[in-house]
């Protein structure tokens, strides 16, 4: 009896973790990626000899399986963290998440105190100006997150985002203790100098693998897509596309914020505190909404150090909007979508979602298959 066959769109985390799984219960296995790498956002490139990702890829997560997981593979290793975020009124800079110790610091801090101290104890937040004002109080809120998060998601006004806003928050809003961040999850980095790059080899050892592929024409309800002449129809079709471009935005486009993403090169070994990660800029004043310094992960020895500066833009598609309206009608294309053929990953979801979901996820996914 012939092995079944499952086809993947994607060559990213989303589809290389399914690839993985599914190839170990004997599935045969191709994957479709009209980029020329596998990876995705995830994988490591150099600049001038140093690593670098697409935006600070740490493995971030409460659930002990999906680090054993990936740790089996690409060795973890634990990091020391912290961020830090420039006030610009206050020409000085506070730690990220937001640290009960940093408070007195403040110029507002007896408005702070007194704000912290009349929260209600329960709140319902309708969207995430709500949800933060109802954790830190106006003040906090105003200094360190409102144009940070107007900023980071393209939106006029923060009352737009009405969906899944406790996402963007993983921690309590207001830290207390010492100043690592994540302190009670797994916040890991590969040991490796090429990072998770290992992985995706890994996982698609004795897969079909097509890359430079571009996609023609998609007949879902057949589990079958075309490149140019070239047909490739599986028992499962898995896609970590958009769901509206599976779908050929019969419900409309789905609205997706991006990053510009700008490579600096420094003459001196290292510009950041010893544990300090990167830092965000929550000013108005500002495009930019955080400067990375990747030889903290990367563990890379030169004499100069390389780092990413984030500009949101619209000219790319990488973070879904928060935003109810979209969710729904991301919705209505799940809903559509017939029977094995599997949406998945944080753009196939239209969910914020990180590596460990997508492991997590697909875990439970292929017990099902």
């Amino acid at each position: 009896m012939p092995n079944k066959k499952a086809v993947i769109i994607g060559a990213g985390m989303g589809g290389c973790v399914p690839a993985m799984l599914l190839k170990e219960k004997g599935w045969d296995v191709t994957i479709i990626d009209r980029a020329g790498f596998t990876g995705g956002g995830v994988r490591t490139f150099y600049h001038g000899g140093h690593p670098y990702t697409f935006g600070p890829r740490h493995f971030l997560s409460p659930f002990p399986e999906a680090y054993e997981f990936l740790n089996k593979y690409v060795p973890l290793r634990d990091l020391k963290k912290i961020n830090y975020s420039f006030n610009e009124k206050d020409a000085t800079f506070y730690t990220y998440p937001v640290h009960e110790n940093d408070v007195d610091k403040m110029p507002e801090a007896d408005q702070i105190r007194h704000e912290l101290a009349t929260l209600p104890e329960e709140t319902q937040a309708h969207n995430f100006e709500e949800f933060w004002i109802g954790r830190v109080g106006e003040t906090l809120y105003d200094k360190m997150v409102k144009n940070y998060n107007k900023k980071a998601w393209l939106v006029d006004d923060n009352t737009e985002m009405d969906f899944g806003f406790e996402a963007t928050v993983k921690v309590r809003p207001l830290e207390s203790g010492t100043y690592y961040e994540f302190k009670d999850w797994w916040n890991c980095y590969p040991i490796a100098h090429d990072g998770y790059n290992r992985f995706f080899d890994i996982a698609l050892e004795g897969c079909d693998v097509r890359l430079n592929t571009e996609i023609t024409k998609y007949d879902i309800e057949n589990r079958t897509v075309y490149a140019g002449d070239e047909k490739f129809q599986g028992d499962i079709l898995i896609s970590t596309l958009s769901p509206d471009v599976l779908m050929n935005y019969q419900y409309g486009e789905l609205k997706y914020v991006g990053r510009e993403f700008h490579k600096i090169v420094l003459p001196i070994e290292s510009i950041l505190p010893d544990e300090v990660y990167w830092v965000y800029y929550p000013n108005a004043s500002e495009t930019h909404t955080r400067v990375v310094e990747y030889k903290k992960f990367t563990l890379h020895e030169s004499p100069y150090t390389l780092l990413g500066v984030e500009i949101p833009s619209l000219k790319n598609k990488l973070y879904p909007t928060m935003i109810q309206k979209e969710v729904d009608k991301a919705q209505l294309y799940l809903d559509a979508i017939p029977q094995d053929v599997f949406s998945v990953g944080r753009m196939g979801k239209y969910r914020y979602i990180d590596i460990d979901d997508i492991i997590m996820d697909t875990i439970e996914m292929v017990k099902e298959l």
